[in-house]
């Protein structure tokens, strides 16, 4: 069974990570999908609370499941004391599912972070990394000096990000088209993201 693992704030889920999933599922060959929320301590404090980030991820993982249901969502990291480490939650994985071969999917931009990331060599060593980006040809070949770690690179263009849905619900702008409708309508609903 390949398992793989796509962590973030989703503060709030978008298309980008719909997109991400979908295509994982297909050109990274993933049989399971853990979307796991984090408080990730290189970011800054999370606008929605971490129990609106869990239901908007769950939205997220329902629109994923559209497709055939092969993911979960997972607040695991939620739940635990402090700041959430990727080398913490692969390991809690590894052992929710042992004998599987462990995918961890990013984004171009967390790729390049990775060696700022704590215990970064094993997290290497406890998976494959898929990294879906616009520039992996350039990342093609910082990937094989020893800062950054092997990884599949799969050519990947989705201009979304969760600044720009937040700063349009902010100013009262439609952000359907950002986001699945159903976390739209949460957000909407909730009066997230509202100055």
């Amino acid at each position: 069974m390949r398992t793989a693992v796509f962590g973030g704030s989703f503060d709030p889920p978008h298309n980008g990570h719909l997109a991400l999933c979908l295509s994982a599922r297909e050109l990274a060959g993933v049989d399971r999908l853990i979307v796991s929320v984090s408080k990730n301590p290189f970011k800054e404090p999370a606008d929605a609370s971490a129990q609106e980030r869990a239901a908007m991820t769950h939205l997220l993982v329902a629109q994923i499941n559209a497709a055939g249901k092969f993911a979960e969502m997972s607040d695991w990291e939620l739940q635990q004391p402090g700041p959430s480490y990727t080398i913490d939650l692969l390991r809690h994985v590894a052992t929710l599912h042992p004998g599987d071969e462990l995918v961890l999917l990013v984004g171009e931009d967390s790729y390049r972070q990775m060696p700022q990331w704590r215990e970064s060599r094993e997290i290497a060593k406890l998976c494959d990394i898929a990294v879906f980006g616009r520039s992996c040809g350039a990342l093609a070949a910082a990937s094989c000096g020893e800062k950054l770690p092997p990884a599949m690179l799969f050519d990947f263009d989705m201009p979304v990000s969760a600044t720009e849905v937040r700063r349009l619900a902010a100013a009262g702008q439609p952000i359907s088209h950002l986001v699945p409708q159903s976390i739209a309508a949460y957000i909407e609903s909730h009066g997230l993201y509202r100055v």
